[in-house]
């Protein structure tokens, strides 16, 4: 890569720039979480160097694993080709934050006549027009405020949040991009990424109680055909949680029923347990 690249999503910017033989990306403090910074744009930003390293090709899959939690600040990261045949190459991308790794990415890149559009199902889904808005949980994650959250199957505040489900639907109706042609498809690619890894986890955790908490291990997604800019999606997900760890499926569809992405992520279940009085 010999020059900067610069994608607008609904999420922010993904940045990635030339820095010896990789490149740099910045974890801004807006995308940081009690001052952990969102995997999903770590795992984007992996993405996109994929992206920029397998020209003229369409992201078919994308398999991160998270090895630290990234903080606000710089990036560095490496990316090279495993596998480079005439319709599909293998990428490996590798990301660490002041010299410890992060991340380690494996992606599918193909040629775009290998992918279909996307084909309607029959059945279309209820309208995000008929549900409830979800303003409390980007009150919560300001970083998700370019998503308008509209809740299927979604606690409608904080309060009602552990309720015993293990499963969630929502819709994402993302505020516009101004993407070139080029540059479009991977913007959705990177916001599908970004919008599993935020809230496939609640799957798991809509079962268990404040006191637990999560940490992502890795996440998997496969696209099932070709897509241009972010558009209104439906993500469906169930999960559950066993002892110490939780793993997690879901998946992406548009207005008319059609499945986009599907995606799997497991994590690590941490429940804080507090002695009685007395005990």
């Amino acid at each position: 890569m010999t020059t900067s690249l610069q994608i607008p999503t609904p999420l922010g910017d993904v940045r990635i720039e030339p820095e010896g033989d990789g490149f740099r990306s910045i974890v801004p403090p807006e995308l940081c979480y009690q001052g952990i910074g969102f995997g999903g744009y770590s795992a984007a930003v992996a993405a996109l160097a994929g992206f920029e390293h397998m020209p003229g090709r369409t992201l078919r899959s994308i398999h991160a694993a998270f090895t630290a939690p990234t903080k606000p600040g710089a990036l560095q990261a490496a990316a090279r080709a495993l596998s480079a045949g005439r319709s599909c190459g293998l990428c490996e991308v590798t990301i660490e934050q002041e010299g410890a790794p992060v991340l380690t990415t494996v992606a599918w890149f193909v040629n775009p006549q290998m992918m279909n559009g996307l084909e309607s199902q029959g059945t279309q889904p209820i309208s995000f027009d008929d549900c409830d808005r979800l303003p409390w949980v980007t009150e919560s994650a300001p970083f998700l405020k370019g998503l308008n959250l509209r809740a299927v199957d979604y606690p409608l505040s904080y309060d009602d949040f552990y309720d015993g489900q293990a499963r969630v639907a929502l819709w994402a109706v993302p505020d516009a991009t101004d993407s070139e042609h080029r540059t479009a498809e991977i913007c959705g690619r990177l916001t599908d990424i970004m919008f599993f890894d935020a809230f496939l986890l609640d799957a798991g955790m809509r079962t268990e109680s404040p006191l637990t908490r999560m940490i992502s291990l890795d996440l998997s997604v496969i696209w099932s055909a070709g897509h241009a800019a972010p558009a209104p999606t439906l993500l469906e997900a169930d999960g559950r949680i066993d002892h110490q760890l939780a793993g997690m499926q879901g998946t992406l569809r548009d207005t008319t029923g059609a499945v986009r992405a599907s995606a799997t992520t497991q994590a690590r279940a941490f429940r804080d347990v507090r002695e009685s009085p007395g005990s």
